[in-house]
């Protein structure tokens, strides 16, 4: 069953004239998002949409222990790495694409809940992460490795906690809540503040990686820091964009079929609030008796091939039985983990392959 206080919102969370609003306005997102990509996206940086969409999906599977907040977890959001790597229209419409595959494949995030997430998860971490970035940045030829990896902080810590901080918004206005607003916001954004110190730190060795290696990924201007550090290996010695590529793909798939059986096995942090510390069910939080939500998370239940990243419980077209799901081990070996994982990356590179070959050919030399 997918957690209803996370970042990933699902379907009970939401009424559906706030569902309807929300898929408006990420709608008109992605299509203004998608319009400028058509006119700025540099040939050479194509790649990057299916190789970074699928390394961010492979990334999310991996919950890590928070700190100052032992028993809880969180994981990667990723759409302020990719707003700094790529821009933040190319952010937004590869997070897009993320999202459709995790709530159609896996039934990560509700179906209803696709534009909340969408803005939340995309929208809002791309524009807010990148602008931050980018003022933080300052000119890009005369930035300094320091002053870049306090901007990608800076970057997550801002997108990120504004996106969680939409959560209990769209749910407070859907009027679905039986729990204070005030405290729900809260704790979301305390849970999301660690979670972003955690993201920072991902984003900087990313950062890190490629500010060593290709610098102008990062669109800097090689100043004379980076020419020192880069007079040892010339360019003919230095990984081309290929190479780059594969090893993003390469670690995608470590992650997503190898690395995730030791990610942690404690609830999110707002799973593990509501029901530890606050009250007895995170369920009897939530009170939604809409028919047209009820419908849609039945279809959803019905129709996700790898409902929660494992075998399914029913075969394709028929209800799961709703039964209480034990703790898991760690490390979690699981080879139904480690294929939806590998799919759900295959299928998020191939996406997005396709929507790069949509986007006419320009040259920025």
């Amino acid at each position: 069953m997918p957690t209803l206080f996370a970042m990933h919102m699902a379907n009970e969370l939401l009424s559906v004239p706030v569902a309807a609003a929300t898929l408006f306005v990420a709608a008109v997102a992605v299509a203004v998002a998608a319009r400028r990509l058509r006119g700025t996206m540099d040939q050479r940086r194509l790649p990057l949409l299916g190789v970074m969409g699928a390394f961010v999906f492979a990334a999310q599977m991996i919950n890590f222990t928070l700190p100052l907040m032992p028993g809880t977890s969180g994981h990667l959001c990723g759409g302020v790495l990719l707003a700094i790597l790529m821009g933040p229209a190319a952010g937004i419409v590869t997070m897009t694409a993320i999202l459709i595959v995790q709530c159609l494949v896996f039934q990560d995030g509700g179906l209803i809940a696709l534009g909340c997430n969408i803005i939340n998860m995309g929208v809002i971490p791309c524009l807010l992460g990148g602008l931050m970035y980018r003022v933080a940045l300052g000119p890009a030829a005369k930035a300094a490795a320091a002053r870049q990896y306090f901007a990608a902080w800076i970057a997550c810590l801002v997108g990120v906690t504004a996106g969680a901080a939409m959560v209990p918004v769209e749910a407070g206005v859907s009027g679905v809540l039986q729990v204070p607003i005030g405290q729900f916001l809260g704790v979301m954004v305390g849970v999301h503040l660690m979670i972003a110190l955690c993201e920072g730190a991902l984003t900087f060795a990313v950062v890190a990686y490629l500010r060593h290696v290709r610098p102008e990924l990062l669109g800097l201007e090689p100043n004379d820091t980076i020419r020192d550090a880069m007079a040892d290996s010339p360019a003919s010695r230095r990984p081309g964009y290929g190479i780059i590529a594969a090893s993003f793909l390469t670690t995608a798939l470590l992650l997503a079929g190898v690395v995730s059986w030791f990610a942690s096995t404690s609830p999110e942090g707002l799973e593990w609030c509501y029901q530890s510390r606050r009250y007895e069910k995170v369920e009897q939080n939530v009170r939604n008796e809409s028919p047209v939500v009820v419908a849609i998370d039945r279809w959803q239940k019905k129709w996700s091939p790898m409902s929660d990243y494992t075998k399914r419980a029913a075969p394709l077209g028929a209800l799961p039985n709703e039964s209480k799901l034990s703790v898991a081990a760690w490390p979690h070996v699981d080879g139904w983990g480690s294929l939806a994982g590998v799919l759900g990356t295959a299928i998020t590179l191939g996406l997005l392959y396709g929507v790069s070959r949509l986007i006419p050919k320009t040259s920025h030399d």
